[in-house]
């Protein structure tokens, strides 16, 4: 993301399949202090698509009207997140040889390469959104800042994200009706990831899956840097629908028994177990086989697991062409983060390490306010990080008190 001026309030909106949320926070010493805070259930959205922009809308502005009442001030500019298949990516690759006699590496040579690469076309009908950095190179070889260096060549890879102009335009003029201005985009599988991923995960390596209600976005560091990413439109309500189906009860009933007694992992003993929905045994709960809700629950996550899997291969293997890349210890050295709603479900680590053969933890944000520090808050907590992360140092206030008094009340 291109670096912009930093407001003196951040404000950040996630919106997901199954609950819409907005954050509101002031910067202090690099961190955000909460001021205001809202979860509506999203309306409109389907596996991540817009299908209903005026309830969407309509959602959006209660998040919105929430975290302005909390904090006493009106939101001027936010933060959103991009997430699904409505944002796609790929690698973009720019070079420039240098033309110095004595092959010396100015900024010129690594402006030129840059714009070499971000000048290629998007697909048709679609806008570059983000442009994501990924290691420069040096006569091949990989390097941090290489002006000031020798060579002959230098080359620039970017994780470009893609989307239709058509739902773009529709997501910045959904939210400018408010009158709010859209400060700029964040790609959700990035925000996850700022939330649960430390700077040695990335330096190892490391996969991050965020399995959210509708959608599931991932997204590989590799050397510290972001390698790829992408998203399918499965998530954690399709077990729920499934489970629906299989014991031919409503989706609140299943979703409720998910929650308490799905797992990731199905056993064989599982079916030695009998569940009552609501405890009590009396007149009206219904009986359940604790095998029958676990092998229902394992094949839906990993099969979604197993989707995942594949895309990652097909992207990776895109990239290092040519060559036998496997998802082994050797490639992530620090494995796979789960995290999103779904990675509540139990075993969900258990079932992530049978599938992809690596070791796996769940992901949980830190945040100064202890109700946040669970997975299904790893997007909004990670869009805030990112915003910050993102932004430029904010400017010194002026010395003086006249000075001071103007900046106050923005004579």
């Amino acid at each position: 993301m291109t670096p912009k001026p930093l407001p003196s309030i951040i404000t950040v909106i996630d919106i997901g399949t199954h609950k819409t949320t907005s954050l509101a926070g002031q910067v202090v010493n690099g961190q955000a202090r909460m001021i205001g805070f809202s979860e509506r259930p999203t309306d409109g959205v389907v596996k991540g698509m817009v299908t209903d922009l005026e309830k969407l809308q309509l959602c959006v502005h209660e998040v919105v009207n929430d975290v302005e009442r909390t904090m006493g001030r009106a939101v001027d500019e936010v933060y959103l997140s991009l997430s699904g298949p409505d944002a796609e990516g790929e690698r973009v690759h720019g070079y420039t040889s240098v033309p110095a006699h004595d092959g010396k590496i100015t900024n010129k040579d690594l402006k030129e390469a840059i714009e070499n690469a971000k000048c290629k076309e998007p697909p048709s009908g679609c806008v570059s959104i983000l442009y994501m950095r990924q290691p420069t190179m040096v006569d091949g070889k990989p390097v941090g800042n290489p002006v000031g260096m020798t060579g002959q060549k230098i080359e620039v890879n970017f994780w470009r994200v893609t989307m239709k102009h058509t739902g773009l335009a529709m997501r910045v003029g959904m939210i400018n009706s408010m009158g709010i201005k859209v400060h700029d985009f964040v790609l959700a599988s990035h925000a996850a990831a700022c939330a649960v991923v430390t700077d040695a995960d990335k330096k190892g390596g490391v996969l991050v899956i965020d399995i959210g209600a509708g959608t599931t976005n991932w997204i590989l560091y590799f050397k510290e840097h972001i390698l790829c990413a992408g998203a399918i439109s499965v998530g954690g309500e399709h077990i729920t629908n499934d489970l629906s189906i299989a014991l031919r009860i409503s989706r609140e009933t299943a979703e409720d028994l998910k929650v308490r007694f799905g797992s990731g992992v199905h056993r064989d003993t599982d079916a030695n177990q009998t569940i009552w929905k609501d405890g009590d045994r009396g007149v009206g709960d219904q009986q359940f086989n604790r095998g029958t809700i676990t092998q229902v629950t394992a094949l839906r996550f990993q099969e979604t697991l197993n989707f995942i899997k594949r895309d990652v291969m097909e992207r990776v293997n895109a990239i290092f062409k040519a060559q036998n890349v496997e998802l082994d210890q050797n490639f992530l050295p620090s494995g796979i983060i789960i995290t999103g709603g779904t990675a509540n479900l139990q075993d969900a680590t258990e079932g992530v390490e049978k599938v992809f053969g690596l070791s796996a933890r769940v992901g949980t944000p830190k945040f100064e306010n202890e109700s946040f520090r669970k997975p299904q808050y790893a997007g909004v907590v990670g869009l805030m990080t990112a915003a910050i992360a993102d932004a430029p140092a904010p400017k010194r206030a002026p010395k003086g008190f006249l000075p001071w008094l103007k900046s106050l009340f923005r004579f």
